[in-house]
């Protein structure tokens, strides 16, 4: 395979697929949902996770009021739920019932959880930085939804009963249907790789 090197980085949130989320929140009689490929958890003590979004979205706009959101995690049979969700404007709609999304009720925040979201975390807003053209949004977990039957004893996702929603850019959606998981001793494959062992 030819490695190509180049300093047109344009495309670069293209080079890897990214688990999608569907970022929800609630301002005063108004709701929304986007998808959200831009996340990530970054401290477990306290337990804080963080979303990019452009500040031109209405979504933004409603977390900036509320100061709360919920992240929802979807299984990949509902990608087309969430490039919907990514493609259709909550000034113009409400994607709750256009889209006839179905919510449990949230226990910390007025942030919509989705009922078929494998997994949600209600947050509340501790930071709001700029990073170019979108701004980081980070969050204090205050509660935790998740179906306790997809997740293994170690609680993490077990790819026999749910697939999680992975996004490739350009429109390109995909589950996970062939896999192998392997479970790699960091410690020893360390040492492995150091010539110890």
């Amino acid at each position: 395979m030819t490695k190509e090197t180049s300093t047109d980085i344009e495309p670069f949130y293209h080079h890897y697929p990214r688990l999608t989320v569907v970022v929800t929140t609630q301002a005063g009689e108004r709701d929304n949902a986007m998808a959200v490929a831009w996340h990530m958890p970054v401290s477990r003590k306290p337990p804080l996770y963080a979303v990019s979004i452009s500040p031109k979205r209405f979504t933004y706009e409603l977390i900036l009021e509320s100061k709360k959101f919920a992240i929802n995690f979807l299984p990949a049979s509902k990608a087309e739920l969430v490039a919907a969700v990514g493609g259709s404007k909550g000034r113009e709609i409400d994607k709750f019932q256009t889209f006839k999304i179905v919510t449990d009720n949230p226990i910390k925040t007025k942030a919509p959880i989705l009922k078929a979201a494998y997994a949600a975390y209600e947050c509340k807003v501790v930071d709001d930085s700029p990073f170019g053209d979108h701004r980081l949004l980070v969050g204090e977990i205050l509660a935790v939804h998740y179906q306790k039957e997809v997740f293994t004893q170690n609680e993490t996702l077990n790819l026999e009963k749910v697939s999680p929603v992975l996004y490739l850019g350009s429109d390109q959606y995909l589950g996970i249907s062939d896999y192998i998981v392997r479970t790699l001793d960091r410690e020893c494959w360390v040492n492995y790789l150091k010539g110890q062992l």
